[in-house]
Parts: C-alpha cells; sequence; structure tokens
C-alpha cells in the first residue's frame, strides 16, 4: 500500500498517538513537518518536557530547538493577531480552532511552551540515553556518579595484548605460524578486531565450531600428508625441478634456472627439517594454482605434466591450510572479543566509567533485562511522546530501545520522520535493514512529502529522471520505492532564484560525458581524477569572470563564489579540486570528514612537543626544527643549528617551555608556544594560512582536553601520538575555517542536510567496491541479519550479498549528491578504468543511467551498456532527449586563466642572477660515508651450530632493532619484563617476529648486561640512568682534512697494513652518534653495541678474531673520532679535566659474543687510544679553518 501524503490538511488530520513512519524526501519539508507535529502536540496539552525530540548531532538539535521555537512564537503571534496567508498549515489549524475558548487555550499553552523551551527534551539519540540511565539509576541498575568517557579504545587495546600475550605466546611454532597467517601482527589483529567492539546481534563468519584448539588439532591432522609430501621430495626432486625448468607453458621470470636451484634447496631444507607444518614461502611454487597462474597466457593448460599429482597434492595442502585459517582467523577475534570485552567491561565497572557508545548499550540491557518494565513505564510516563528524526540512520540497536518503549502502547505517540534514500553512514552502524524493518512494523501508518521546496522545477524533474529509469533505483525495492516528487510552485508561495547567463536561463542538469582516451580506451582514475579537477576549476573560474560582467545571475545578482559546491568523496579528491582553485586564485573552503591528527599542522606540532619534553636531547631538538610551524628554510635551520650561539638560544627557548608545561599545564605551554615561537606570523605568512591556524588551534583543545585524563607531559604526548596513528573520534574532524564567501569543498557525507545554489559533482562516476581481503566485511544474509564476514572472498553469496549493499549505498550517496542543488547541477559521467577492479562500471551511475544492467551484473557479467561506446552515448542521449531538463555536454577543456580579468594590470617579474661562489669540497661527513669505498675483508668462520643467538637473525635492520631495544633497556631494573614489552612495540618496525624470538632475546640481553667487561667485574648492571648517555650526537666543523696524513698516522697506530681511506680532501662537519657514554667511579668510557655475524663458534668472537674485525672494517677510525669527540666535549664541561685521569676507554661490544661465565674473554674489545694521537687528531681533524688556506 502507497504511504499517504502529508498536505497541510491531513498533517492536521493525523492522528496523535501509535506508530507513525514518516518517509521525507530531500528538500520536501521534514524539519517543518516536525515543527508542525510538535505544535499540535503542544495545543493538545503536552508540556515541552513530555515531547521527546531525538536526532543524532549537536548540531541538529540545536537547529531543531530553534526551529521549533520560531514555529511556536510564530504561531502565537498568529493567534493574537490573526492574518491569513501565513502558510497553509497554519492557515488550517487556525481555522479549526472554533472559539474564543479554544483560541485562548492555545494561546496560554503556546505561550508556555515557548517560555519552556530551555527544557524542553530535544537531545541526541546518545544524550537520551545518558539522561535515562541517569535518571533512572536505581531501575536501570547504573552507579548514580559515573564518569563519562569518550572513547575506551586504549582500554581495549590493553586488554587484547592482554589476551595475544595468554593465547600467542604459548603456541608450537607450527600453531604461532598457523596464527600468523590468519591474523598477521598483533597491530594488524587490532585493527582486523575493531569492528567487533561494538557489534549488535551480528553474526562473525566463517563459523569456527570448537575455536582456536580445534583449528590447530585439524592442522596438525595433515601431519601424514605433510610426511608423505616430503618423502615424495626427495625421491623424485630431480624430475619435478626438470619439469619446471623445461615447461615450454612456464613463464620463466619465477622459473629462471637460479629460482628453481634456489627453490630445490628451500624445500630439501624443508624436507629435512623436524617441523613439516612450517611451509616455506616457497612451496607455492609448487603447487598447480601458482604454476598456472605463472603459465603463459597463450599455453596455459596446454602442459599436462604441471597437472603432476605432486604438484596437485601441494595445491590441496595449501587450499586446506588457507581454509583452517580463515576459520581460525574467525575464532580468535570472537575469542579475543569476548576476553577483552570482559576486560574492558570489569575496568569500566572498577572506574565507574562509561564510553559514549556504552550509553546506548546500557539502556537496551536495562529495558530488555529484569527491571526492563518498570524502567520503561517510567521514561513512557516522562516521555509520552517522541520523534525521531533522520531515523534511516538509526541501527539496530538504537531501532530496539525505542520499540520496546513504544510499539504497542496505549496513549503513547512515536513518529519516525526520515528518508531511506538518504542513508548514507552505514560506516556509523545506520542500517537500512534496520529501516525495513521499521517500515514492516508499522504496517499503514506510512506518510510520505511529496513536495520539493529546495530545488527549481526543472532540477527535480531532472533529478526524477535519473532515479525513475527503473523499479529497483535504489536495489532493494522492498525498503525503498522511489517516489517521484513535485517542485513546488510560485502558486504554494516559492520563489525559485534562476540561474542564467547571458539572459538566457540554462539547463539545471549538465551531464559532463566523459570520452575515451586517444587509445579509443577509458580514462585512468588517477589521470582522471586530476583533470576533472582542473575542468571543475576552469567552469568556475569562467563562471566567476561572468558573473563580474553581469553575464552569470543568479535570480537578480551576480553569482558568487560562496553559491557554489564542489561535492567530494575524500581528502584527495578535495584536495585536488583546492589545489585547482588556488592556481586561478579563486578563494575555497574545505569541509570534509578528515580528522585534524591527519594534518600536516599535527605532525608539526608532535615535533615540538617532542622537544620540549625532551629538551636537553639535541635530536629532538634538531628535529623540531623541521616542523611546518616555525616556516624555517633548510638556511634557517643550518643557521640555527651550526651556529652555537643560536642553537643554545633555541635549547633555552625548549627548555623555558618545558619548566612552563610542567609547571603551569598545557594550555600555558600551547600560548607560549604560539608567542615565543611567533608560529601565528609563521603561518600567516604561507598558503592556506586561515586552514592551518584552524587546525593548530583545534589540536590545542583537544590537547589541553586529553591533559585532565592524561596526567604527565609523557602520558599526554603518549595519547597524542596514538591519535595520529589512529582513527580518532567525530570531535577530531576539521572544523570549518572560516564563514566567508568562498567556493565549498564539501565531502558528500558532510553535505546532508545543506544546500547550494550550484553544486559540481566531478567524481560521481567513482565507486568503492567491496575489498575481500584484510578486513571485515559487514553485510545481511539473506533473512537481514547482521554479518560481519572474516573471509569472504572464499564465500561467493556472501561477497554477492555485500556487494550488493554496497552498490545500494552507492546510490543512496548519489542521490544526497544530487539533490543538494537549487538552482543548477553539473555531472561528470562516463566509463572509467581502475586496475584490477571493475572502475565506474560497478558505480551507481552506470546502475541509474544504464538501466539494462541487473543484479546479476555486481559479480558477474559485464553490464551490457558497456559493450561498446555507442551503447553507452546512446543511453543518455535517451535520457537528455526524454527529459528537457538534462543538457547533454562534451566534457570542457581546462583553461589556466584566473579569476583577475584579463584587463588587470600585473607586475612585471624577473628572475634574479645568482654570481656568487659554491665551494665545492664542503661536506658533512660521517664514519660511514668516509669508508664507503673500503672493500670488506670476507674471513672463513665456523658454520652455524645451534646456538640461538649466534644464529639470531643478522642485518642492518637487526643491528638497529637491537640498539633501539639497549638504548631504552634500564640496565638496573628486572629484565624480562621490559624486553618482551620493548621487542612487541619495536619489532614489527624492523620486520621481525618478536613472539618467535622473546625467549632468545631475553636470555640474550640479560646475558649482554650481565657479562664482566675487564678484569675488575664492570657490568652494564651497574650503569645506573644517571651514569649513562644514549645516543650521544656530536657536530664539529672542521677545516681541511688532510686524508693521506690521517691515513699514515693510522695505519703507524694499528701496526699493519690497513686499507686506505680513498676520499678527497674536504672542509665542512664531522658528524656522528656514540651508542653510549658511561661513568664509572669517576671515569667516562663509550660503548658501541655490535650485532655483526662472525661465526657460527663462540671462538670466532675471542679478542683476537675481534681486533681483526675491528681493523677489517675500520672501526679503529670509527671509535678514534668518538673519543676525540668525547674529549672535546669533557673538556668543556669539566674544569679540572684530564684525559688520563677521566677517560677510561673505548668498549665494543660484540654482543652475540658476550657471556657472563666467559667475562671479558669474548665478545669485548677493548681500547685506550694514545693521549698523544688523540691530540693529534683533535688538532688535525678539527682545525680552525685559517690554518689550512
Amino acid at each position: 500500500m502507497s504511504p499517504t501524503v502529508l498536505d497541510p490538511q491531513t498533517t492536521l488530520d493525523m492522528p496523535l498517538s501509535g506508530v507513525r513512519l514518516i518517509e521525507a524526501s530531500a528538500g520536501t519539508g521534514k524539519t517543518y513537518t516536525i515543527g508542525n507535529l510538535y505544535l499540535r502536540h503542544v495545543l493538545a496539552g503536552r508540556g515541552v518536557g513530555e515531547i521527546l525530540v531525538v536526532t543524532f548531532t549537536n548540531a541538529a538539535t540545536e537547529e531543531l530547538r530553534g526551529r521549533i521555537r520560531a514555529r511556536l512564537y510564530q504561531t502565537l503571534q498568529c493567534l493574537q493577531r490573526p492574518a491569513a496567508g501565513i502558510d497553509p498549515f497554519l492557515d488550517a489549524l487556525l481555522a479549526s480552532l472554533g472559539n474564543a475558548d479554544e483560541r485562548q487555550q492555545a494561546i496560554d499553552r503556546l505561550k508556555l511552551a515557548v517560555r519552556s523551551m530551555d527544557e524542553a527534551a530535544i537531545y541526541t539519540i546518545h544524550g537520551f540515553c545518558q539522561r535515562a540511565l541517569t535518571d533512572h539509576a536505581f531501575h536501570s541498575g547504573q552507579p548514580f556518579e559515573v564518569e563519562l568517557i569518550n572513547d575506551d579504545g586504549e582500554l581495549w587495546l590493553g586488554a587484547l595484548r592482554d589476551w595475544w600475550r595468554h593465547a600467542a605466546y604459548e603456541l608450537a611454532e607450527a600453531e604461532a605460524a598457523l596464527l600468523s597467517e590468519a591474523v598477521g601482527s598483533l597491530d594488524a589483529f587490532i585493527k582486523l578486531q575493531a569492528p567487533l567492539r561494538q557489534a549488535f546481534e551480528t553474526t562473525l563468519l566463517p563459523s569456527a565450531e570448537g575455536g582456536m584448539a580445534a583449528c590447530f588439532t585439524e592442522w596438525q591432522a595433515f601431519a601424514d600428508r605433510l610426511r608423505n609430501i616430503a618423502d615424495e621430495w626427495r625421491q623424485r626432486r630431480g624430475e619435478l625441478l626438470d619439469i619446471l625448468l623445461t615447461s615450454a607453458a612456464l613463464s620463466r621470470g619465477p622459473y629462471k634456472p637460479a629460482a628453481v636451484e634456489a627453490l630445490g634447496d628451500e624445500l630439501d631444507a624443508w624436507a629435512e627439517a623436524g617441523d613439516l607444518f612450517a611451509l616455506p614461502d616457497e612451496f607455492r611454487m609448487v603447487a598447480t594454482g601458482y604454476l598456472h597462474e605463472k603459465s603463459t597466457k597463450k599455453k596455459r593448460g596446454s602442459d599436462p605434466s604441471l597437472d603432476d599429482d605432486f604438484f596437485m597434492s601441494c595445491q590441496q595442502i595449501l587450499d586446506q591450510r588457507h581454509e583452517i585459517a580463515n576459520r581460525l582467523r574467525a575464532a580468535a577475534l570472537d575469542e579475543a572479543t569476548a576476553f577483552a570485552g570482559q576486560r574492558v567491561q570489569q575496568a569500566k565497572q572498577q572506574g565507574q566509567r562509561i564510553a559514549f557508545h556504552d550509553q546506548l548499550t546500557l539502556l537496551h540491557q536495562a529495558l530488555h533485562g529484569k527491571q526492563d518494565e518498570a524502567l520503561a513505564e517510567d521514561l513512557r510516563r516522562r516521555f509520552p511522546v517522541a520523534m525521531i528524526d533522520e531515523f534511516q540512520d538509526t541501527d539496530a540497536l538504537q531501532y530496539g530501545i525505542f520499540r520496546c518503549l513504544y510499539f504497542g502502547q496505549a496513549d503513547t505517540a512515536l513518529t519516525l520522520i526520515g528518508d531511506p534514500k538518504q542513508a548514507i553512514y552505514s560506516f556509523r552502524g545506520g542500517d537500512i535493514f534496520t529501516y525495513l524493518r521499521a517500515k514492516r512494523d508499522a504496517g499503514e501508518a506510512r506518510y510520505s512529502l511529496d513536495t520539493n521546496w529546495r530545488s527549481v522545477p526543472g532540477l527535480v524533474a531532472a533529478v526524477n529522471a535519473v532515479f525513475g529509469g527503473r523499479e529497483d533505483a535504489f536495489v532493494y525495492s522492498e525498503a525503498i520505492d522511489y517516489q517521484h516528487v513535485q517542485a513546488a510552485t510560485e502558486a504554494m508561495g516559492k520563489q525559485h532564484a534562476l540561474f542564467t547567463e547571458d539572459g538566457q536561463a540554462v539547463a539545471p542538469l549538465s551531464l559532463w560525458r566523459i570520452p575515451l582516451n586517444e587509445k579509443d580506451k577509458p580514462p585512468s582514475k588517477t589521470k582522471l581524477r586530476g583533470d576533472m579537477a582542473q575542468i571543475t576549476a576552469s567552469e568556475i573560474a569562467r563562471l566567476l569572470r561572468a558573473a563580474e560582467r553581469g553575464e552569470a545571475l543568479l535570480g537578480e545578482r551576480p553569482l558568487r563564489p560562496g553559491d557554489m559546491a564542489v561535492l567530494v568523496r575524500d581528502r584527495h579528491e578535495a584536495a585536488a579540486v583546492r589545489e585547482a582553485l588556488r592556481q586561478r586564485d579563486i578563494p575555497a573552503v574545505s569541509v570534509t570528514r578528515d580528522k585534524v591528527y591527519q594534518s600536516a599542522e599535527a605532525q608539526g606540532l608532535a615535533l615540538l612537543l617532542e622537544a620540549v619534553i625532551r629538551c636537553n636531547d639535541r635530536d629532538p631538538a634538531r628535529n623540531a626544527l623541521a616542523s611546518e610551524l616555525l616556516g624555517l628554510d633548510y638556511n634557517d635551520m643550518a643557521a640555527i643549528a651550526f651556529d652555537e650561539q643560536r642553537w643554545l638560544a633555541w635549547v633555552d627557548d625548549l627548555r623555558e617551555l618545558n619548566r612552563l608545561w610542567q609547571q603551569r599545564g598545557f594550555m600555558t605551554l600551547f600560548q607560549a608556544l604560539l608567542q615565543r615561537l611567533d608560529i601565528g606570523h609563521s603561518i600567516a605568512g604561507g598558503d592556506n594560512a586561515e586552514r592551518r591556524l584552524t587546525n593548530l588551534l583545534h589540536l590545542g583543545e583537544l590537547l589541553q582536553t586529553a591533559s585532565k585524563t592524561h596526567a604527565g607531559m609523557d602520558a599526554l604526548l603518549g595519547w597524542y601520538h596514538q591519535q595520529l596513528h589512529d582513527n580518532a573520534d567525530d570531535e577530531a574532524e576539521l572544523r570549518l575555517e572560516s564563514d566567508e564567501a568562498l567556493v565549498n569543498i564539501v565531502t558528500i557525507h558532510k553535505s546532508k542536510g545543506l544546500e547550494y545554489p550550484l553544486v559540481f559533482l566531478p567524481f560521481l562516476w567513482g565507486c568503492s567496491e567491496t575489498k575481500p581481503n584484510g578486513r571485515l566485511t559487514a553485510y545481511h544474509d539473506t533473512h537481514g541479519r547482521a554479518c560481519l564476514h572474516a573471509a569472504i572472498a572464499t564465500d561467493e553469496q556472501a561477497l554477492c550479498l555485500a556487494e550488493k549493499e554496497r552498490l545500494a549505498e552507492e546510490i543512496r550517496l548519489a542521490y544526497v549528491a544530487l539533490t543538494r542543488a537549487q538552482a543548477k547541477v553539473y555531472l561528470a559521467w562516463g566509463e572509467v578504468s581502475v586496475q584490477g577492479r571493475r572502475g565506474s562500471r560497478a558505480g551507481a551511475l552506470a546502475w541509474l543511467l544504464h538501466p539494462a544492467q541487473t543484479p546479476d551484473d555486481l559479480n558477474h557479467a559485464l553490464p551490457a551498456a558497456f559493450a561498446s561506446g555507442a551503447n553507452l552515448s546512446a543511453d543518455l542521449q535517451r535520457l537528455a532527449e526524454a527529459t528537457p531538463a538534462i543538457e547533454l555536454c562534451e566534457l570542457p577543456a581546462a583553461t589556466d586563466a584566473s579569476l583577475s580579468l584579463a584587463g588587470d594590470a600585473s607586475p612585471h617579474l624577473a628572475t634574479a642572477e645568482f654570481r656568487g661562489r659554491i665551494a665545492t669540497d664542503w661536506r658533512v661527513a660521517s664514519f660511514t660515508a668516509l669508508t664507503r669505498d673500503i672493500h670488506q675483508v670476507h674471513r672463513t668462520s665456523s658454520p652455524r651450530g645451534d646456538d640461538p643467538v649466534l644464529n639470531f637473525p643478522a642485518g642492518s635492520h637487526v643491528g638497529s632493532f637491537l640498539h633501539l631495544l639497549l638504548e631504552r633497556l634500564d640496565f638496573t631494573a628486572e629484565l624480562t619484563s621490559q624486553v618482551t614489552g620493548l621487542a612487541e612495540q619495536l619489532a614489527p618496525r624492523f620486520g621481525l617476529d618478536a613472539e618467535r624470538h622473546r625467549d632468545t632475546l631475553q636470555a640474550w640481553l640479560r646475558d649482554v648486561v650481565e657479562t664482566p667487561l675487564d678484569e675488575g667485574g664492570l657490568r652494564l648492571r651497574d650503569i645506573g640512568a644517571s651514569q649513562r648517555l644514549n645516543e650521544l650526537a656530536f657536530d664539529f666543523a672542521i677545516g681541511g682534512v688532510d686524508i693521506a696524513a690521517l691515513n699514515a698516522r693510522l695505519q703507524q697506530a694499528a701496526g699493519q697494513p690497513l686499507a686506505s681511506i680513498e676520499i678527497d680532501d674536504f672542509r665542512g662537519m664531522i658528524t656522528g652518534i656514540i651508542d653510549l657514554v658511561f661513568e664509572h667511579d669517576g671515569r667516562f668510557y663509550i660503548a658501541d653495541y655490535k650485532s655483526n655475524f662472525l661465526g657460527g663458534a663462540l671462538g670466532d668472537y675471542a679478542p683476537d678474531n675481534l681486533r681483526q674485525a675491528v681493523l677489517d672494517r675500520r672501526y679503529d677510525l670509527q671509535y678514534l673520532f668518538y673519543v676525540t669527540a668525547l674529549h672535546r666535549y669533557l673538556r668543556q664541561r669539566l674544569a679540572d679535566y684530564d684525559y688520563g685521569t677521566h677517560f677510561g676507554g673505548v668498549y665494543y661490544l660484540f654482543l652475540r659474543g658476550m657471556r657472563p661465565a666467559s667475562g671479558p674473554r669474548f665478545g669485548i674489545h677493548f681500547d685506550l687510544p694514545e693521549r698523544a694521537l688523540i691530540n693529534w687528531l683533535d688538532r688535525q681533524l678539527f682545525a680552525p679553518e685559517s690554518t689550512h688556506d
């Protein structure tokens, strides 16, 4: 049955009890209707505190409050001073008040309502739930005093890490490898699990009965099959490799002889290993699937030997392992969510805290619990009338609350008002299937609004044509049956401002046809995005120039920049448009869903805060100079970094800011940052100054709020870094920087509820296809039940359902975009290619403009409309011919003309000529740079044994990992938990598996800090935090290095031939970083950590071998630099400094060889360079520049 159309009379006649569903298409007066119904309830005797109005944002609640107050006051004025023709509804309402007593009663009730509007029950959904829980704490079972926290993400992170330690660290290696294949790293798993935290009545798939344990057991059952494959490999190795080498079907790239030989070695090692479950990556290369994938297209399937039983057995193993891994992924997610959810709930209960989203869950639970009827009765007495605005965005949890309260209840009224065609917030939980359920529940009590008061008649006709071309325009026709709307006319009292050019009305919808490229192929998405931004900006510039000449008018006035909006999907499209407008000197403002934490200002502020906290550390202080908030160029940064007086002044600034932060809090620090570092002036001098300053002030507010719950500088900075890397909440969305008349660049999601005279849709051809890998995919099954699928690529039916939902939301997004305009829309459309995907063929406009598509096209056959460009053009031509309001145009060419009129005078600009001289021998040199060309000597070492430390992975990334671990370890404290925590945090950066190496790292680093460094028993364990300085950086200006003299002196000191340093003489800077400087018994020592692999036996790390390794790699030169740098440093810091008294020597710690039982006999190279050599280096290497002129 079709819904009843709400006109003034039917709105007046609609019953004020029971459940009513009102479908309000875009621009048809939804808020106006809410105001009228509210007015009727007030006149019926309801107080404003009894009429609950719920919407979804704080801004919307304030708008509703204002509009309702104005409607009540307007009606009061009309009753006190009767006048006809205000609007049809008020005319009918006033006419229904037949006698003076009724009118006086209405006046009294309206006066009371207007005076009481501050007490009106107009809330967000969360605000209503909070009020219900607080006011009815006894019946809801909640504490009377609770702390509301904005987000419980940190609690979830901690709980999930606890689960990971509990579940993953105890696994055998084969099980750990399977879990790794299923969920990846801990960080990846945490991101994967995030959608489950607030999931309500949602089924997780695939089903994994028996949990993780069952999956591991099932995998272990393949032991015999793996042994058979290993045996067959050993027996047929040569034959199988020969197939791979000689097959004419295989592409030679992955199967060239060297690759096949390496493959054979890897499979040999696997077949001989004790653990056959640890399949090497190369195993897939002997599986039929990969073999066919890597066959040439012409010969694919032509070689039966590639279907050998061995290869097929390997494929079956991989398939079954993958299937088990998929179920294991779901099982792990299920177990982790249950474990972590309980931990999070306990933590919140103990702290008497609830998160923002908990309010809905707790109220739903209370209404459906043991005390449900008492609480529901209390709320119904308090709010006998309820109106839910934007109901299409309601999810199942929210609907469950209102359904429990109002459905089937006498003497109550519930009005659900919204537009299912504008349900575009699935990422926030908005659920079109919940709307469909409510529609069924409402039965015949359905109404609709059918008059568009926003858009000119021609544009309304054009939108009707676009969405009325097929019965299933919105895919789910049972939920959304598109009803044509009519445009408000002058006879209804509507005066439209028409858009005209050169005195002529223009077509309300210009359909720009995207052409094929020069190769008669669809353009690529990446190229077209840039092109469309330029074309759109060019058209806007053309219109504004015409407006300056009085030729482009909106009604009777010239078109202005603020009359136009460009609607985009994301920040990439927004940035492209903004840059194109900037190039043409057109002012613009961006309104997107981007987070302020994604801005350059957020990164720049992070650098400054880090420097303030670590104000005595050189690296953070130097990094902060690069903060874009300071606006320094390279010369400015170099001038500060290399001028001692300016550097000290900079460090003093940071120290003073540190003091202010500690003593007076974050906001004082933030204000001082702006003033002391002159950040405002720096920003004002650059591009997008208003946007950047808005971002910075927004960040300051967010940090100030966070400082109330994150006490201390380090805690607040840790929270801030977390926001930079995670998805923040809505409070972090970018704010509008200005209310000036600027061209609006708005995301489609943000544009909902807004309107603009002219709207450009240059990117609506795009779409976001369902991505089946690396995330949980949300969809609803054939019964409408919510599902999250952890392996949807393996479930064709689920993938089809998810793709159907994806397309349906794309269409609703297109509807929102196309209904924002009052007078004119520019829409670009055509076939666009996206590598590896169907491109624009899978988008909303393909479905709407080419109705030959069927639901089967979503996953199988390509739509017939795209068989040729002619078919596509014919569909568009038919649409334009049938609808005069639609103009089919060729895509205009972009021009570079700016907004300035052609007659404007421009200053003559000329490039300055540089006449100076640049010194070519000035450079910044480090030990690595000086020794880059030295040939490394590779000496014979012992084969690898079974020592896990000596066999630990090697490479520069491992060295960096170990350096960072040792830098952050407190040598004097308990090590096990430190190593575990730091390894979990740091290992992913360097591609290492912290779980796999946990036990080895704990034992190894315990040995490192416990090993005596000398015969006196000195250990790293004895060095406290106050006695050590990590990562001491130095930069010294040098006048001119005599490389030959340096070589000769070092050869003499070594007493044996050394590899020469083959570089030219130079001037400039010597730079370096000393791993560790520590003090013991009044003497200062240097320690450098070396993770070099010298051999598989402890004897390879004996003193003679270490000395040779030092000389081979020229570490002798490295530590002489270090000693000389520390020598100069101590000379400046200690009044009575003497090299012989205060300097203790250099320890090069070869970490793999350090064992407490062996003492300094293995793994430790010590040297105390002669004073004369250091003094010579001090004079020669760091001599003033003038001595070399």
